[in-house]
């Protein structure tokens, strides 16, 4: 290795001058005396030696991975767009702008809508981390947090303006279900290869399912007073209650953040093994401050735009493929918006790194259910749309039966292939109920 002598010299220079001030006045009768001391002394500046030289190699270890600049615009952007295979879908984008602006078939517009958003969501979450390796850790914490599912709230935002309240609240469910039951029973598969019992972050795991059940309560209360005929739907009780309890629910997330980024950041870190592993990968700079933002933005334009085509071909796209507005709701619009953030946590439980494929799983859907749903009721108040927090009594125990399934699993903090396909049987099961399931609000 070049200038590895060069550094050895700088080392032992260090030792020679130590040396040259050495006494030599040991009296000549006591050799043993004598080489016993130059021993102790040889032995300190061996260790002396290597301490310093380890010292200046983490240095210079550390200098490599932390000072690399940011590559040109067009260097950088073409390799993020290289790290994923769903960016070739991205021919798709100036389709879908097209037959939507032309007003096309409902079926093509979906479609093509469809295919869009897939890459556009993966860019966007690209453009976010490489905003955040421009900042601080707590600064890029919270730009993940805000804009991990930037996608679903987006397309949510133009549902709820075209007063589509059942297909805003079913496609929010459907995010929840996919992320802790598709997605983590993937995970637990993909692990699960690797080997027989995979642990992960136990403390992690349970707080966000404890957080997840509490969101979820914020669902049943106000459907079990209905339920009770203690308050009509839409009706004024319903939506003071349901934009109190969003209120309530939107604190709470900004607790969780604190707690998450602040006073207990190290339980939500991976393994340090995994963090040593990822550390050159993770620090890697693509795009400077500029392009991030420039990226960022553009994504979330495109998304917009193509939100608002999607969201007006649902109704008719889905009587045209035969399948209920609920269905397409559902099932459809999760996987097609988290389908990138899907790719990510099975890829990373396939390497072993459990603590990440958990933390991706089970945060997307924490922060569904504790800011993204209160949000979109808050926002339905200011633009005179009567969203509320009562999602239907089937669609509402669907939700609840399946949270108490998931901490089942990662109750133990460890798991296995079994465990991850019961998650998905148990997924397949709800996405064929709500294949013949019709909403009353249809």
């Amino acid at each position: 290795m070049a200038g590895k002598g060069g550094l050895n010299e700088k080392l032992l220079s260090g030792d020679d001058a130590d040396n040259a001030e050495a006494p030599h006045g040991a009296a000549a009768g006591a050799p043993s005396k004598k080489h016993s001391v130059k021993g102790v002394v040889l032995a300190a500046q061996a260790t002396s030696y290597i301490r310093r030289r380890n010292l200046l190699i983490r240095q210079k270890s550390k200098a490599d991975v932390f000072q690399k600049s940011p590559k040109s615009f067009f260097k950088g952007s073409r390799d993020m767009l290289c790290k994923s295979w769903l960016n070739s879908l991205l021919v798709s984008v100036p389709f879908a702008l097209a037959i939507g602006a032309m007003e096309l078939s409902p079926a093509a517009t979906f479609i093509t809508s469809c295919l869009a958003i897939l890459p556009l969501a993966g860019l966007l979450g690209d453009a976010t981390e490489q905003l955040a390796s421009h900042t601080n850790e707590t600064i890029g914490g919270l730009l993940n947090a805000t804009f991990g599912n930037a996608t679903e709230l987006i397309v949510a935002i133009f549902a709820l303006q075209k007063g589509l309240l059942n297909v805003v609240q079913v496609s929010l469910l459907g995010s929840i279900l996919s992320n802790t039951l598709l997605v983590l029973g993937c995970s637990c598969i993909a692990g699960g290869l690797t080997a027989a019992q995979v642990k992960f972050n136990q403390v992690a795991a349970q707080a966000n399912t404890t957080l997840l059940q509490i969101a979820i309560l914020g669902l049943v209360v106000p459907t079990m007073m209905e339920s009770v005929g203690q308050l009509s739907v839409h009706g004024t009780v319903d939506l003071l209650l349901s934009r109190t309890i969003s209120c309530a629910l939107l604190v709470l997330y900004l607790f969780y953040v604190y707690f998450q980024l602040f006073t207990h950041r190290a339980i939500f870190e991976a393994d340090s093994k995994d963090s040593e592993e990822e550390e050159e990968e993770a620090e890697e700079v693509l795009l400077t401050l500029g392009a991030s933002l420039g990226w960022l933005g553009g994504a979330t334009v495109l998304i917009a735009f193509i939100s608002e085509f999607l969201t007006g071909a649902i109704d008719e796209a889905a009587i045209e493929f035969g399948l209920s507005e609920t269905f397409v709701g559902f099932v459809i619009l999760p996987i097609i918006g988290n389908a990138a953030e899907h790719s990510t946590a099975i890829v990373m439980a396939a390497k072993g790194k459990m603590d990440l494929s958990f933390g991706v799983a089970l945060g997307s859907s924490t922060q569904i259910a504790l800011f993204v749903i209160p949000l979109l009721v808050l926002l339905g108040w200011a633009i005179d749309q009567p969203l509320d927090l009562y999602f239907g009594v089937y669609e509402t125990v669907i939700v609840f039966l399946s949270t108490l399934i998931v901490s089942q699993v990662v109750a133990d903090g460890e798991t296995n292939w079994l465990e991850g396909i019961m998650l998905i049987f148990a997924y397949l099961i709800i996405c064929l109920s709500f294949f013949f399931y019709h909403s009353a609000q249809e």
